[in-house]
This record gives C-alpha cells, sequence and structure tokens, in this order.
C-alpha cells in the first residue's frame, strides 16, 4: 500500500497493456452486475426512502444494503479468493491481491430525492493498480465500463452497448466538477471555492456524487477535485477517466482519498489546493 499522503501519477509505468484472464473475465462480468444493479435501485418495491446513518445529511436508503449484498454474492459465486471493500458493510482498504470496491448507491441523497447523479460503482484493484471500473446511471439506465489498458469505453443499456467517443467542447472544459467527503458547508469548502475564484474562469459544478462527475469528465471532459472522499466514490471513475485520455493524480491517506482528474495544466493548477484544503480536511477529520 502507498504511504499516507502519496500521490499517484498516470506518468508511472503501471504494466497493464496486457490484461490477465482474471481481468477479462472481471470486465465481462461487471456489464451483468451493473444493469442488475439499475434493476434492483429502479425496481419500485425496493424503497428509495432515505434513512440517517451518520452525519445530518449522511443517508442510507433499503436499495443501497440490496445491492452491495447483492454483489458480494455475485463475486463470492465468480472470484472467491478476491476480497471486496463496500460502503455500506465495509472490508479491509488496501489489501494486495485481488479486491473489489464498491459503492451500491454513490449520491444516496440524490437518489432518495429524485435527484439525478446517482449511480452504482464497482471496481477491480490488483495491488495497488485499479484494472476494471463499471458505473451505472440509475437515472438514464445505462452501464459504463472499461478495462485498463484498452483505451476505450464501452456504454449502453439492457439493449446493447457500443464504444464511447469521449469528446471535449470549449463548455465541457469549462466545468470543474467539486466532490467533498461530506455536505455540510465548512472553512475547508468555502475557502476550496474562494481560491478557485481568484485562477482562471471555470463554470463549477456539484452535482454530489463522484462517480456521476467522473463519468462526465469521461465522456465530455472537464476537470474533477475531490477533497475527502473514500476511494469506493471514485475507483471506477478512475478507471473510466484514464481510459478517455483524462489525467489523474490520486492522494491516498488509506482512510480517504483526494483526487484531481482533468489535463494536465489541471492537475498542475489544483494540486496546490488539494495540498492546503486537503491537509486541513485530515486535521478537522482528527
Amino acid at each position: 500500500m502507498r504511504t499516507a499522503g502519496a500521490a499517484r501519477h498516470d506518468a508511472e509505468d503501471r504494466s497493464l497493456a496486457t490484461p490477465s484472464a482474471t481481468e477479462q473475465q472481471a470486465f465481462e462480468a461487471v456489464r451483468g452486475w451493473s444493469l442488475g444493479a439499475i434493476e434492483l435501485a429502479t425496481d419500485p418495491t425496493t424503497g428509495t426512502l432515505g434513512t440517517r446513518k451518520g452525519d445530518v445529511f449522511d443517508f442510507v436508503t433499503p436499495a443501497d444494503g440490496l445491492i452491495e449484498r447483492s454483489l458480494r454474492a455475485e463475486v463470492a459465486a465468480s472470484f472467491p479468493r478476491h476480497s471486496f471493500l463496500g460502503e455500506e458493510e465495509g472490508g479491509a482498504n488496501g489489501a494486495h491481491g485481488w479486491q473489489w470496491i464498491v459503492d451500491p448507491i454513490d449520491g444516496t441523497l440524490n437518489y432518495s430525492t429524485g435527484l439525478a447523479g446517482a449511480t452504482c460503482s464497482i471496481a477491480l484493484r490488483r495491488d495497488d493498480d485499479l484494472v476494471v471500473g463499471a458505473i451505472a446511471d440509475l437515472t438514464s439506465r445505462s452501464a459504463y465500463r472499461a478495462l485498463a489498458g484498452s483505451g476505450q469505453i464501452l456504454g449502453g443499456t439492457a439493449d446493447g452497448e457500443t464504444v464511447c467517443e469521449p469528446t471535449t467542447s470549449p463548455a465541457g472544459a469549462a466545468r470543474i466538477f467539486l466532490e467533498f467527503g461530506w455536505e455540510d458547508l465548512d472553512p475547508v469548502m468555502v475557502g476550496t471555492i474562494e481560491q478557485l475564484a481568484v485562477a482562471r474562469p471555470r463554470a463549477i459544478r456539484m452535482v454530489g456524487g463522484a462517480a456521476y462527475a467522473l463519468l462526465n469528465i469521461a465522456l465530455h471532459g472537464g476537470c474533477f477535485l475531490g477533497i475527502g472522499l473514500r476511494i469506493w466514490d471514485v475507483a471506477a471513475g478512475i478507471v473510466l477517466a484514464r481510459e478517455a485520455g483524462r489525467s489523474v493524480r490520486l492522494w491516498d491517506l488509506g482512510t480517504m482519498v483526494h483526487l484531481v482528474v482533468g489535463e494536465v495544466d489541471d492537475l498542475g493548477e489544483l494540486a496546490p489546493l488539494v495540498e492546503q484544503y486537503g491537509s486541513m480536511r485530515v486535521a478537522r477529520a482528527h
């Protein structure tokens, strides 16, 4: 596992050009799993009513538990030697070997209140490398997946999928998605936004779902700044962003992560903000 505070750059040789048979099998499996998560989340009998599990805006719904249990069962059946880290039922973070990292519903507050921006995020990590990622958009009922080193994203519905063609329009490039690992307004969040206001003009977006934001950046451009997140929030999105040609820098602190995604210039501009306000968030958390 990387030491606390270490940042991961795409410039490193990840040796992922030739996927193993396990990675290929996992890549094939996540399409069906993603579509299954969509069916569970959109089934009217599942229930979307959120109940508080932690902080004032930290909600869980029946669908969160149902989807995670379903995915744990799928992994146990298909990959019995793999470990599993999920938002709802936990697991050991940073274990070497094969590990599935799952957020059954990323953007639970959106899901519970009928907003777009809720997804199911599924990723496979081999040692320190994220090798497979899948994001299911619960609103559009579309599933997207990528295999590290393939240079492509596949996306579609239960009726079929195609190769997605990532684009970056001027409007898309102007977007910056901000995601924080908490909902209440505090000095870290305010300070980050204030600092962005003195940099080059950007269109700020806060959608309340890191995976949804990363999916949009992978497909349509822009950049992402995340502070105080969890690895399950971003693992799948990192894989999709990399395969779309976006640059990634990850600060893995074990209990939380910070992340910047975008063009190379974005990483250089936003990394100091992460160093400053990420450190403040770590201090506040302790």
